[in-house]
């Protein structure tokens, strides 16, 4: 049963004639950007997104290639706390999205395979499991495992310890080096611990102990799981809510300036000039360039400066995507896993942070076409498709592309820059070889992005995927508010309090539409309200096609009237 939208709506200049004024415009279609709008128009809010690239989606959208043959993710690679209960079906419930956006759950008995020279690990569901296979796998460190693990688990379940709770709680704020280091753990057994870590690409050395715990939480305490069609379907189902509840999806439009008025924020002026007003603001896009780009140093705080000077993002993604004439599910090949050629996990973030890129690299591998065999795009039958990720340098002079000049593709004509991009996907090539043996052999596509390529399609900064750093001065209370100190002006997106990752900026969309409202939109849905009208959503059928529902147009129409009821490409 539908519950709508429980205040009257007032009436006001938003319901003017006139297609420039809106309630509230999003800056960035990623899926925060999405959830927030989709939310805010189902409350009966005339929304208008805005994204600068051709497709909606953000991290998470896919791309074709071989005359559509094949499909691959960006992001979406596997997502936490999809179950019942979990937050994810949480945020969707108040959409009534959660019979068209579908979670599969990957291998039950171990979502992810590890490799490190000598072990292979398969990470379960539940830290009792997860501890026993630790100990099995590595039965010398079964004291210290016992100790790290029971330390972690506390930590990120948020539980009070009876005896000594700060001397215990007090790890959270440490290094996890430091407290494996504590407990005496051996190399091995701290390369399996903390080979997922590319989840979000941060040292080790300087990645606390909170931070890890909680990781590792995301994903033990119900497992992993992917969407059912591909990552997609995510961007296009909260683009139709947006869509056909009054609001409107413009691409190919990059916002180039949010406009301050008297010290609040009243709109948005586009790239070529052309300006849109609005009462709201809520900018999804990278937030360092929120501030620094779109908003302008002159108003900005003194501590806001500060911080904004000393901000560090987490490191860039290097990702190949391979095409194989075989069906990787006939070998039981895992469709995740991450693969190291060393157990000296720092020691590479070392590396890649002195802006060198070692010649063994670590690579994840995600396998959509094991993840959801029935995906109608992936792949066609008897082939599969491979997404390799690794992490590399974010300077601009390492991949020869001066400042300035990441917009257009220009660079990617720089020998330079070909022969490294080259060198380092038969990097990843190798890796993934200990894995899948044949893979060159059996390769019939490959293609790869680098972080200006990621720069260049989502605008971030540095290149980054998982945005500011997972530091302490990040973390918890310090991390940025969706509400800010410009009046109009609200914040969504992975670098916000409610972190990063699909699940967590779809979380936080809702939790920045709840504050532009003014009210708990999460207690509303656990309390059992569905805002979106269902019947108003466009019908699936079968020749349904997530990419082309994902690219609604770069024209403005004129907004619905209010009723009474509640990246892309990788070449370059």
């Amino acid at each position: 049963m539908t519950q709508t939208a429980d205040r009257p709506l007032a009436a006001g200049p938003h319901d003017s004639d006139d297609p420039e004024t809106w309630d509230v415009i999003v800056v960035g279609a990623g899926p925060g950007g999405l959830t927030c709008a989709a939310y805010l128009a189902a409350n009966g809010k005339r929304v208008l997104v805005l994204e600068a690239n051709q497709v909606v989606g953000g991290s998470t959208q896919v791309f074709r290639r071989a005359g559509n043959k094949f499909e691959f993710d960006v992001g979406t690679h596997y997502v936490g706390e999809c179950g019942p209960g979990g937050r994810m079906q949480t945020a969707l419930t108040g959409l009534a999205l959660t019979e068209r956006i579908n979670w599969l759950r990957q291998r039950p008995e171990g979502h992810c395979q590890i490799m490190v020279p000598g072990t292979t690990f398969q990470t379960p569901t539940g830290w009792d499991t997860y501890l026993d296979r630790l100990i099995a796998a590595f039965p010398d460190d079964e004291a210290g495992l016992r100790r790290c693990v029971s330390i972690m688990r506390t930590i990120a379940a948020g539980e009070r310890p009876r005896r000594r709770p700060w001397a215990l709680l007090r790890w959270g704020i440490w290094p996890i080096t430091r407290l494996m280091a504590a407990c005496g753990l051996s190399a091995d057994a701290q390369a399996v611990i903390l080979a997922e870590n590319g989840d979000y690409t941060w040292p080790p050395h300087r990645t606390p102990v909170a931070m890890h715990a909680g990781f590792l939480h995301h994903y033990l305490q119900a497992g992993a799981y992917y969407p059912r069609g591909g990552g997609q379907v995510i961007g296009a189902h909260l683009t139709d809510v947006v869509q056909t509840h009054g609001g409107r999806v413009r691409t190919k439009a990059r916002v180039e300036q949010i406009l301050i008025e008297d010290g609040r924020a009243v709109g948005v002026r586009l790239r070529g000039g052309e300006e849109i007003r609005s009462e709201v603001v809520v900018s999804a896009a990278d937030f360092k360039r929120t501030w620094a780009d779109l908003v302008g140093e002159q108003h900005l705080t003194r501590r806001l400066r500060r911080r904004l000077a000393n901000l560090e993002m987490t490191l860039p993604m290097f990702a190949v995507y391979v095409a194989l004439d075989v069906d990787l599910r006939e070998r039981d090949t895992p469709p995740l896993a991450w693969v190291w050629p060393t157990n000296d996990v720092d020691g590479y973030y070392r590396e890649v942070a002195a802006g060198r890129c070692p010649e063994r690299m670590p690579v994840g591998i995600s396998c959509p076409t094991a993840k959801d065999p029935e995906g109608t795009h992936s792949a066609p039958p008897g082939y599969s498709t491979l997404e390799l990720v690794s992490w590399a340098p974010k300077d601009h002079a390492f991949w020869s592309v001066p400042d300035g000049q990441v917009d257009g593709a220009g660079y990617g004509r720089d020998e330079h820059y070909r022969r490294l991009k080259d060198e380092l996907t038969q990097r990843v090539l190798d890796t993934a070889e200990l894995m899948i043996p044949d893979l060159r052999e059996r390769m019939v596509f490959c293609e790869a992005s680098t972080p200006i390529t990621q720069e260049r399609f989502t605008l971030s900064t540095d290149g980054s995927c998982y945005g500011i750093a997972p530091l302490i001065k990040n973390l918890g209370p310090f991390r940025p508010r969706v509400t800010t100190h410009i009046p109009g002006l609200f914040l969504a997106g992975g670098s916000t309090e409610h972190m990063f990752g699909i699940n967590a900026t779809i979380w936080g969309g809702m939790g920045t539409a709840g504050a532009v409202l003014g009210r708990d939109l999460v207690q509303e849905v656990r309390d059992g309200a569905v805002f979106v009208d269902e019947s108003r959503l466009t019908p699936i059928t079968e020749d349904f096609d997530p990419l082309l529902a994902s690219k609604p147009g770069s024209l403005i129409r004129r907004p619905a009237r209010r009723r009474p009821h509640a990246v892309a490409p990788t070449a370059g």
